[in-house]
């Protein structure tokens, strides 16, 4: 029902979000892509690997979808949003969960 990193508790049941006990709103993309982060912790995600998982298979939109979710996520989560500590950008290959 929960996983747990760092100052994060992601909710499956209630599809919520909390840092630091405090409760941050996240849209169905963000908590999609933040459960495929957390239950990924330290593995490097391709942008390719987060649109199938996020949007699936079928989707036959532009991959770039992933890099403008996952900036919105930053802001909400990142202490500070352009010097990200707990998502982290693997150049050239995608994203990864640091924490």
């Amino acid at each position: 029902d929960v996983l747990s990193s760092g100052p994060f508790v992601l909710h499956l049941r209630s599809r919520t979000l909390d840092k630091n006990s405090e409760h941050i709103r996240l849209t169905q993309t963000e908590f999609a892509i933040m459960k495929l982060f957390m239950e990924n912790p330290g593995r490097a995600l391709s942008r390719e690997d987060i649109l199938h998982a996020v949007w699936g298979a079928d989707y036959n939109g532009e991959v770039k979808i992933v890099d403008v979710n996952i900036r919105r996520l930053r802001i909400k989560i990142e202490d500070d949003a352009t010097e990200p500590e707990y998502i982290t950008t693997v150049w050239g290959y995608g994203y990864k969960w640091g924490y």
